[in-house]
């Protein structure tokens, strides 16, 4: 598991869920900090001064980070690197099971979709845990909400999630496979005794319609069975059509008071 560090502060909820997560199953957890550096700040000796001390400095918390894997029973790695944010962090997030971020939206200068979070799962990263950065960590998920529409995208977020699952003490899916006649579309998959046979016990299970509300109606079944986790698809359209338009992982992303499990 790979822990995206924006900020090197105890109390930062990506990080206290990402070690109870880790905690729980018994993962191995690097915590990376990324120093930004645009191509454009090569040429200023003085920008880079700047940089190789943030780089020195963020080196130098090595020891606060083994401390917070030490309090929650877990080996980790403490890493720093220099570069593109997106591009360094889903390079380093491929080997990795889970990628634990602050979520979206937390820089107040870029919209959601133009974000460094959002810019990492279009860069092709690990399926990513998003926490809002004013989300109140009470431990490992417990109750979780899955949505599902038959597309690849959903399908590996659900397999990303599938040791948390297990582990739930509630598991609601929202089924949006929408039937097609048959010999003019792909087959359904039998996702309900597939989770079953790994594992997992779907507690309740709801057909729902995708459309143009698909993303408030996803909020409004987390907010109505306390989830403290949806875990979903990301970018069911094109890219360019959710960031323009907005559509259903737009809106989770800008309006979602809980934890995304999400994959690409």
């Amino acid at each position: 598991m790979i822990i995206d560090v924006d900020r090197m502060q105890d109390d930062v909820p990506a990080i206290q869920l990402g070690l109870a997560v880790a905690g729980q199953q018994q993962a191995f957890v690097s915590g990376i900090h990324i120093v930004q550096q645009f191509p454009s700040v090569t040429a200023i000796p003085e920008a880079l001064t700047i940089l190789q001390a943030e780089e020195e400095s963020a080196r130098h918390r090595a020891p606060w980070w083994q401390e917070l894997c030490r309090r929650a029973g877990v080996d980790g790695t403490w890493e720093v690197f220099r570069g593109l944010y997106a591009s360094v962090l889903a390079r380093c997030s491929r080997m990795a099971d889970l990628l634990v971020c602050s979520g979206a939206g937390g820089d107040i200068d870029l919209p959601v979709g133009w974000d460094n979070i959002t810019h990492t799962l279009f860069a092709g990263s690990a399926p990513m845990l998003l926490v809002p950065r004013t989300y109140e960590v009470r431990g490992v998920p417990e109750r979780v909400l899955v949505a599902w529409n038959g597309s690849g995208e959903s399908t590996e977020a659900i397999r990303a999630a599938l040791p948390l699952l297990r582990k739930a003490s509630q598991v609601h899916l929202l089924d949006g496979w929408q039937e097609t006649l048959p010999g003019f579309g792909p087959p359904a998959l039998p996702l309900y005794a597939w989770l079953t046979r790994q594992g997992v016990t779907v507690h309740q299970q709801h057909s729902f319609h995708p459309g143009a509300e698909a993303g408030a109606h996803l909020l409004q079944k987390a907010e109505a069975m306390n989830a403290d986790l949806l875990v979903m698809g990301a970018w069911g359209r094109s890219r360019i059509s959710e960031l323009v338009l907005g559509g259903t992982t737009h809106h989770v992303l800008s309006h979602a008071h809980l934890p995304l499990l999400l994959a690409h």
